[in-house]
């Protein structure tokens, strides 16, 4: 019994390395919440709050997009399409960037849907640069709210701060899909790639619509086959444990800027 509670206590740190920036998160949402219950009129607080999430929710929207964009001009790619619906100003902002293309029968708010990254590496730089607003200032809004009392404050703070949790099966995923394709064909030497003609694919911001595709058209991803189904499985899996992985990961580091930012406000 000795020896394993050892291996136990080192599986509960494994596993808490794994998802402590989940944990995190839902401790400071949590903290938020309280703050708003010992609120002397919290009607009002809960009114500023949602008020805040919209607002912010919809000015983030095409900055989003946008970041992507940044991202991808930045690592020498070049952008020709960017899907957003109407109500999130691509009209006007069409105007200003003709690759933004306005619609009103996107099942998404906002898309990158043409672009050239030039390699993994600029395709991650590019999936990943609206998350920068979640490192700084994101997290830290959220977590000074709470002790500012400014419910306004944390509604611009969760949008900013957990939009790696809302982008799980959406960015984060293709993240995790873009390493996981790139690993497991270097490990089987190019054959994963022969062997599927739509492996690369199997890189998708949406995971839904990534399996609705393979039903759709199996033997564009050659199937029916165990081998092949076997290496979509593992493929999609560790992309998605990827996803979770790296946004909770996201969210630690934003956090450790962020309390570090408010030990020196405290000691000033």
């Amino acid at each position: 019994m000795d020896n394993f509670s050892p291996k136990l206590s080192n599986i509960n740190k494994t596993f808490l390395f794994f998802i402590q920036g989940w944990i995190d998160a839902f401790r400071d949402i949590t903290s938020v919440m309280e703050r708003f219950q010992t609120e002397s009129r919290p009607f009002i607080s809960l009114g500023l709050l949602l008020l805040s999430i919209l607002t912010t929710w919809f000015v983030y929207v095409p900055v989003h997009e946008l970041l992507h964009v940044a991202g991808c001009i930045f690592c020498g790619g070049e952008v020709s399409e960017v899907i957003l619906d109407r109500k999130y100003g691509a009209t006007f902002l069409n105007k200003i960037f003709p690759f933004i293309i306005p619609s009103n029968t996107s099942a998404y708010a906002g898309r990158l849907s043409g672009f050239d990254p030039g390699s993994d590496i600029g395709y991650l730089i590019t999936v990943f640069t609206p998350y920068i607003l979640t490192i700084f200032p994101g997290v830290f809004l959220l977590l000074i709210s709470s002790r500012i009392k400014k419910m306004w404050v944390a509604g611009i703070g969760m949008i900013l701060g957990l939009s790696p949790f809302m982008s799980l099966t959406g960015d984060y995923f293709e993240i995790g899909t873009i390493l996981s394709t790139r690993i497991w064909n270097i490990i089987f030497l190019g054959f994963p790639a022969n062997s599927i003609d739509h492996f690369w694919s199997l890189r998708s911001d949406d995971i839904f619509l990534l399996i609705s595709e393979i039903i759709a058209s199996p033997n564009l991803y050659g199937l029916p086959g165990i081998r092949n189904l076997l290496q979509i499985i593992v493929v999609i899996s560790f992309g998605l444990f990827l996803a979770i992985l790296l946004s909770g990961w996201t969210y630690k580091i934003g956090r450790f800027i962020a309390l570090k930012i408010l030990q020196i406000i405290e000691k000033t």
